[in-house]
């Protein structure tokens, strides 16, 4: 046994490397767990006190900027145009005024449950789950990331994604991936999941300047967004992965590299939609635990046809429309540019900034602008004045003639339309003719001249002036008419009606140019100049630097409206994103002259377009009043008309003036395009006459003073008128230019006294001598004037029928030197006129009377002849004795 228990060396030997190595391996374990012990120590010691640096990181670095407030960060919100509805009163929403960023906040519960479902559907499923940070989303992105899974998805939850939007900070590095997680889960502990899809849905980008489901809504489907049905919806929340690859109207079209298949943006959406239909079927509502959609509503509402704004429902019609209606290429219409302008002018008077500054309130700030745009009648107007054939003239230069106009509703002030050039707007803000100062001409006279006079009674319609030059003026006649004829002594009411210069010139004497001025600028609101205070401006309308047509149109409908100025406005008030009032446009009212005046105004100026100078403006069926302006030169071209309802002003010219060329008034062109147009569906209807204050009195057309019998006698016919004046203004003194004088009415000339009583009347002359300018500028009523025609007798050396060389016979007698009877003319048979009288024959008088002798003598009885004269032949003798005793009378 002893022999057993001993071993052979080489067993020993083997036996002591085994145990050897046995203890060899277990201090290898040993050393390594060791080894892996201290690393994890290490490591968790180093995990340790990077998570406390880290930590002190956050707390020191990032603190800072991890609270994220909302209401700290302002949204872009676009401005908002509307218009009241003429019918209801209601106001309705025009257009959108924005920047980059197309927006209008929309409340979550205007919105349907479909939006925020889809958007959690496709988003963030478990949003109702997290604290702000999906940690399994986060991971499995960052997985993806690293081995390049197929199932590719950022790791951002709403709330992340809403953060991203509202900060801006989408750096893509880690530092900002950290702050963004971190702010997700401070701002989670501040607001609701309510009011992050709120937000989020109001912030989100979707194509074509759309930020915001509201503006979406709008833009692609044409309704508000609490319209929108489930499909709608679902296609809306489509765009937001990538809106120039899922916009239904991008124009982008993509290629898959591998197959060569091409699908438009719509198509894309359309599968996008369907992907989140299906998505809204797996996801369930965190209140009622149920599915978003069941299976057949998804199937249904991938099965509804999608009706887009460009008019188009397949991917084919939609290049072309997409791009025409793009928001970033949007033209504002005339009136919209305009009251953009004025609102941006008031905000900066209002809160004391810059112009630049009211302009980015009003393009990010969400302001409310209530307008008095009538949307009817600016279409109208657009539609005209786009259409480049209604006034297609180019000058001698090339330029092309333009145009702007206003209307205005006399009652109110209220603007309704504008335009402020002719052919298709190319842009916005552009140059606006309506609202730039132009010259006026002719069109100034009833505001200058005419009412400013007529309302402080120093002259009525009546009234007349001497329509000829006033004064010469460097030598020169002034003020000439155009053309240049000149009618004497003329009413108000026709100088109005024919746009003479000279009888504008005359009233605004008659008034006085200071009152006329502070009529014009101060009842009127004229921005005229001091340098305009002078006979030429504000007689004839050459003023120093224009006016505009807002300006006219204002002016002229105080005619219209019974005397009172309201001043012209685009808007009625501005309200800022949350309601609060910020500009409050009333407008201010005033009495700026007599009702009186005002209606003798719209009166004379109807007349101007029922038979004057505004003769073309008329149209059927419309009570029309106006009048037209033309400048030196023909540079430009003006006119202001007005209805019982819209009164509007137009001007015609080029950007550089050039003269016009034009049959007709160019201004009275557009005005009639349009105006017919807006009165096509009005019923017509005379101007409001005041119920007392007007009187109709009868006058000299000539003195504008009481009738007398020498006016009715006038040369010319019976010069009494009758003409609508303010009662009491009338006049009360008989005329005393006009005088009787005896006429023969054979000689048609004043009588002399060689003209026979029977040839002789009395009727009536002008008792007046105006100045002489030379031939060129004569007044057309020389012919009545007595001074005229006493010098007419004496150039012709007397009565042309009667004179000094005829013989007068004594009806009774037949003998020579009677006081009465007719005068015999002389008679010379050498003038190639002259034929000789018919001898009576035997046994007939001269008159063809029979005598009732065979002898044929008469006793010298008189004849009406008309040539004024009566023959006694002798008693015995020939008819040749008979010419031969005649002709021995009259050559003595």
């Amino acid at each position: 046994m002893e022999h057993e228990r001993k071993r052979r060396p080489a067993e020993q030997a083997s036996h002591h490397r085994q145990t050897q190595k046995r203890k060899s391996s277990g201090g290898i374990v040993r050393r390594v767990l060791f080894i892996v012990g201290t690393l994890l120590l290490v490591g968790i010691c180093t995990g340790a006190m990077m998570l406390g640096i880290f930590l002190k990181y956050v707390d020191t670095t990032l603190s800072s900027s991890l609270q994220v407030r909302a209401e700290d960060y302002t949204m872009s919100l676009s401005s908002v145009i509307y218009y009241q509805d003429k019918e209801s009163g209601e106001w309705v929403e025009y257009q959108n005024i924005y920047g980059v960023e197309n927006r209008i906040w929309a409340d979550l519960e205007d919105m349907p449950d479909a939006l925020w479902q889809a958007a959690v559907a496709i988003e963030d499923q478990r949003f109702f789950e997290h604290n702000g940070v999906d940690w399994l989303r986060t991971l499995h992105a960052t997985f993806n990331m690293f081995t390049g899974g197929e199932d590719t998805f950022g790791g951002s939850t709403i709330t992340q994604q809403l953060l991203k939007n509202m900060t801006g900070d989408n750096k893509g590095t880690v530092n900002r991936k950290v702050r963004e997680i971190f702010r997700a889960l401070e701002f989670e502990k501040n607001y609701t999941k309510w009011e992050i899809l709120e937000l989020y849905l109001n912030h989100i980008a979707l194509g074509k300047s759309c930020y915001g489901v509201q503006t979406a809504a709008e833009y692609y489907f044409g309704k508000d967004v609490s319209e929108l049905s489930v499909a709608e919806c679902a296609s809306i929340i489509a765009i937001t992965n990538n809106p120039s690859m899922y916009g239904p109207m991008s124009t982008v079209v993509m290629t898959n590299p591998e197959t060569g298949v091409q699908k438009t943006a719509r198509e894309l959406n359309k599968q996008r939609q369907e992907l989140i239909l299906d998505k809204m079927t797996e996801v369930t509502d965190p209140e009622t635990g149920e599915p978003f959609l069941t299976v057949e509503e998804a199937e249904a509402a991938k099965a509804e046809e999608l009706h887009f704004t460009d008019g188009s429902t397949s991917a084919e019609d939609l290049v072309e429309a997409a791009t025409a209606q793009s928001g970033e290429n949007r033209i504002n219409s005339w009136f919209v540019d305009q009251v953009f302008v004025e609102v941006a002018q008031d905000l900066a008077d209002s809160m004391d900034i810059s112009e630049d500054a009211a302009y980015t309130l009003l393009y990010n700030g969400g302001y409310h602008i209530y307008t008095t745009m009538d949307p009817e009648i600016q279409e109208i107007v657009e539609t005209v004045y786009e259409d480049r054939s209604n006034l297609d003239v180019t000058s001698a230069k090339g330029q092309k003639l333009q145009s702007g106009i206003t209307i205005i509703d006399p009652s109110t002030g209220n603007i309704v339309a504008m335009a402020g050039a002719v052919g298709e707007k190319e842009g916005n803000l552009l140059w606006n003719y309506a609202v730039s100062k132009r010259q006026v001409g002719s069109s100034m006279k009833p505001l200058t001249a005419y009412a400013p006079a007529i309302d402080a009674g120093v002259v009525t319609p009546a009234t007349t002036f001497d329509n000829y030059p006033i004064q010469l003026l460097n030598g020169t006649p002034w003020p000439k008419n155009s053309p240049n004829q000149y009618t004497g002594w003329t009413t108000v009411r026709t100088g109005i009606r024919d746009s003479i210069n000279t009888i504008a010139v005359q009233s605004l004497q008659a008034v006085g140019v200071t009152e006329a001025f502070a009529f014009a600028t101060e009842n009127l609101n004229l921005s005229l100049t001091a340098d305009d205070m002078n006979l030429s401006a504000l007689g004839l309308g050459g003023l120093t630097y224009g006016l505009s047509t807002v300006e006219m149109a204002a002016a002229y409908a105080s005619f219209a409206n019974g005397g009172v100025y309201n001043s012209p406005r685009m808007y009625v008030r501005v309200t800022d994103a949350n309601g609060n009032t910020v500009l409050e446009n009333e407008g201010e009212s005033h009495v700026a002259m007599k009702e009186s005046t005002a209606y003798l105004m719209t009166d004379m100026l109807q007349n101007a377009v029922n038979y004057g100078t505004g003769s073309s403006a008329k149209f059927a069926g419309m009570s029309i009043a106006g009048k037209t302006g033309t400048t030196s030169d023909n540079y430009d071209r003006y006119f202001v008309g007005y209805t019982p309802y819209y009164c509007a002003a137009v001007w015609t010219g080029y950007s550089n003036p050039e003269r016009i060329s034009y049959s007709g008034n160019p201004a009275i062109t557009m005005w009639k395009k349009v105006m017919q147009k807006i009165h096509e569906t009005l019923p017509n209807k005379a101007f409001e006459k005041p119920a007392t204050g007007l009187e109709t009195v009868t006058v000299c057309a000539d003195s504008g003073m009481l009738c007398t019998e020498a006016c009715h006698a006038d040369s010319r016919g019976d010069r009494a008128v009758q003409i609508l004046v303010a009662s009491g203004t009338g006049p009360t003194e008989e005329c005393t230019m006009h005088v009787l004088k005896d006429y023969c009415t054979e000689g048609q000339c004043l009588a002399t006294e060689y003209c026979p009583a029977e040839s002789v009347v009395q009727k009536g002359f002008l008792d007046y001598t105006r100045e002489d300018y030379g031939p060129s500028i004569v007044a057309e009523d020389n012919d009545a004037l007595v001074s005229t025609q006493e010098k007419k007798l004496e150039e012709q050396g007397g009565c042309t029928v009667h004179n000094a060389g005829t013989v007068v016979i004594d009806p009774d007698t037949g003998e020579e030197g009677g006081e009465s009877g007719s005068l015999t003319p002389d008679l010379d048979p050498s003038d190639p006129n002259y034929q000789p009288p018919i001898p009576p024959t035997e046994g007939e008088t001269e008159d063809g009377n029979s005598s009732g002798s065979a002898s044929g003598s008469t006793s010298g009885s008189t004849s009406g002849s008309t040539s004024g004269s009566t023959q006694t032949p002798s008693d015995t003798g020939t008819s040749d004795d008979w010419w031969n005793d005649l002709w021995q009378n009259n050559a003595g």
